[in-house]
């Protein structure tokens, strides 16, 4: 196994880009592998900005990676950006029993990104149902200009109406969004390509009609293991309040799990109350399915504990000890150790987040955590992948926990992954045993990696190409790390982190 050679998924020059970020990670019922990742072509900056979102799937996880674009705009040509580009970012998989794979990614309209959210939801309750708002002109960050609003999908297409009169225009719109005019398709020139027309989208900031200027949550399902795809699903109407400017997803994967007899579907996800400047306005929870994606709904906020005072980017583990069961969520936060919140009602209700001592490392990033089927002395073997740099991201490492009777986590082994920039990353559980692991080794590129857990919790990194000497932590190190913890461990104690 040690002489196994895998592939890299999102090597630069991969789909004629040169530079990606935002790993997702998961491995199929049939043993294949699904990752994904953010196209950001001429940039690796955030929206807004040209980006798509691309999955690539192998049999094996190891080799052979065939590419879908599955969240795509074509306001611009791909390879040219700009601030006014509409955006895919973030993205979060998860497969459910039934085999559906669901895809979570936040959509932006033109302009639109983290900080330029604006509250609200982009729907109003008309005639008691929710319906999508549109406006005419260059006016998408006022609500009070948006005279019209969609109405029920027929045949592939939905017509618009007048707020007022109630009537129905001229316009329509199909399941993409695209936007037609007495029937036929409406264009317009595609940005930084040359006399290109493409059909008006109303996320296009050349659009006659165009969306409010906020996030939405959108869903697409595959029920034939990623052939072909659903049309966007903007589930932002059913879950994001409207005091909230951003409501998005957690990257990486999501959760399924069995609660009170049904599969439940389980996504991270974050808000801000546009509070830019003020630390608290970050905070963590998880929306939930009951019917395999149909209808969601959002738990409560996930309080926090003192020395704390915000939470993120998250992901989900599920721990199993002496029968029971406890949903665990790790949380990217302000503090040097990462925090975590359970739920025994499966995810509807959390306790206090508070901060893990023996988690130390790199503040305010994104982290990953794995449940997995590996077991050791007959415990559970819990993975986590992080920077261990502080406040950088960098020097990545990976921890080998074990769950023990009482649901604690034991961390038994701490692997270096490498030295330098370490960012976001994914952890998956290969069909063979072996771990997959999905980070960002610069601040625009993925690398893949794959290892082994041994009987005594010690992780091998498995040959592949691209891969760079890792060192474990030296002696005096650990004696500095040991120091850090058992005076954090004293601080838990006393209720100060």
């Amino acid at each position: 196994m040690m002489n196994k050679q895998y592939t890299q998924p999102f090597d630069k020059g991969t789909l004629d880009c040169e530079r990606f970020r935002i790993p997702a990670l998961y491995t199929l019922a049939d043993g294949s592998v699904l990752a994904g990742a953010d196209v950001r072509y001429g940039h690796g900056s955030d929206s807004p900005n040209n980006i798509d979102i691309s999955l690539a799937h192998s049999a094996d996880g190891y080799t052979d990676w065939q590419y879908t674009i599955v969240n795509h705009f074509d306001d611009y040509a791909d390879g040219v950006t700009d601030k006014d580009s509409a955006s895919f970012i973030d993205s979060a998989i998860v497969q459910t029993k039934t085999g559906r794979i669901i895809v979570i990614a936040d959509m932006f309209p033109s302009q639109g990104g983290y900080l330029q959210a604006k509250k609200g939801t982009g729907f109003a309750d008309i005639d008691g149902k929710k319906r999508l708002l549109l406006t005419s002109g260059k006016n998408s960050e006022n609500l009070s200009t948006f005279g019209y609003y969609v109405g029920d999908m027929t045949d592939g297409k939905a017509p618009v109406f007048n707020c007022k009169t109630k009537e129905k225009t001229e316009y329509c719109v199909d399941k993409n969004f695209r936007l037609y005019k007495n029937g036929a398709p409406v264009f317009c020139t595609q940005k930084g390509a040359d006399g290109v027309k493409i059909q008006q989208n109303v996320f296009y900031s050349a659009a006659e009609l165009q969306m409010y200027r906020t996030v939405y949550l959108c869903m697409r399902y595959s029920d034939d293991l990623g052939k072909t795809w659903s049309s966007p699903v903007v589930l932002s109407d059913q879950l994001k309040k409207d005091n909230e400017n951003f409501f998005g997803i957690c990257p990486g994967r999501g959760k399924v799990i069995s609660y009170n007899g049904k599969e439940r579907i389980l996504f991270c996800v974050y808000n801000n109350h546009g509070l830019i400047d003020d630390p608290i306005c970050e905070n963590a929870s998880v929306i939930y399915s009951d019917d395999n994606g149909m209808t969601w709904h959002r738990s409560k906020k996930i309080p926090l504990r003192a020395g704390l005072t915000k939470t993120s980017e998250s992901q989900l583990v599920e721990l199993q000890a002496d029968g029971k069961k406890v949903l665990r969520m790790y949380a990217r936060n302000n503090s040097n150790y990462i925090a975590f919140a359970d739920s025994t009602d499966g995810g509807q209700n959390w306790t206090q987040f508070k901060a893990d001592p023996a988690l130390e490392g790199t503040r305010n990033c994104m982290v990953s955590f794995l449940d997995t089927n590996k077991k050791i002395d007959g415990k559970q073997v819990i993975l986590s992948s992080a920077g261990g740099s502080i406040p950088a991201r960098a020097d990545g490492v990976l921890r080998v926990g074990l769950v023990e009777k009482n649901t604690d986590i034991t961390w038994i082994h701490t692997y270096r992954v490498n030295q330098g920039f370490y960012g976001y990353s994914c952890l998956t559980e290969l069909s063979d045993g072996n771990f997959g692991l999905l980070y960002e080794d610069e601040p625009a590129h993925i690398q893949y990696m794959i290892f082994s857990v041994s009987d005594k919790g010690e992780i091998t990194e498995i040959n592949g190409n691209n891969i760079s000497f890792v060192e474990k932590y030296t002696a005096k190190e650990q004696k500095i790390i040991k120091s850090k913890r058992r005076n954090a461990k004293i601080l838990f104690k006393l209720g100060l982190r």
